[in-house]
C-alpha cells in the first residue's frame, strides 16, 4: 500500500463529513467516492452497479463511511474543551445533554458566526485524524 496524502485525508473527511462514502483501493490507494444524495432513477442505478461492483471485491478495499452519532457526539464534546468561554461552553454543554444533542449543537453552532467557524475548523480537523486512524487500523500498522 502507498502513502495516503494528507491532502486524500482531507478530501476523505470532507467526503464522510457530508455523509458520503469512500472506498480506497488497498493497493493502488485510488479513492472512488459514493454520493449518497444523488435521486435520479438512471444516476442511482449507476452508482448501485458500481457500490456493488466494489462489495464484490471488498476485501481489495478499505470503505468509509460517514461517523455514526456517538463518534459526532465524541468530536462534539471534545469541542467544548476548545471554548475559551465558559458561558458559551455551558450552553454548549446543555444542549448536548438535551434530547435530539446533534440537532442542539447544530443549532446552537448557527447561531453564532464566529463559534460557529471555529467548529467547522475544529470538526474538520477532528474528521481527518478520525480517518487517518481509521485507514491505520484498516491496514493493520
Amino acid at each position: 500500500m502507498s502513502i495516503i496524502k494528507p491532502s486524500v485525508i482531507k478530501e476523505i473527511a470532507k467526503e464522510i463529513m457530508i455523509g458520503n462514502t469512500c472506498y480506497i483501493h488497498r493497493y493502488t490507494s485510488k479513492i472512488t467516492k459514493v454520493d449518497q444524495s444523488i435521486e435520479g432513477p438512471g444516476e442511482k442505478a449507476s452508482q448501485e452497479k458500481i457500490i456493488a461492483e466494489l462489495e464484490r471485491k471488498i476485501e481489495d478495499y478499505v470503505k468509509i463511511e460517514k461517523l455514526n452519532t456517538q463518534d459526532q457526539l465524541s468530536i462534539m464534546k471534545d469541542f467544548l474543551e476548545d471554548i475559551p468561554d465558559k458561558s458559551v461552553r455551558k450552553q454548549i454543554s446543555n444542549a448536548l445533554n438535551r434530547e435530539n444533542p446533534v440537532r442542539n449543537f447544530n443549532q446552537a453552532m448557527e447561531s453564532d458566526m464566529e463559534l460557529n467557524q471555529h467548529w467547522r475548523n475544529f470538526k474538520s480537523e477532528e474528521y481527518q485524524r478520525w480517518v487517518s486512524n481509521f485507514i491505520i487500523e484498516a491496514y493493520n500498522y
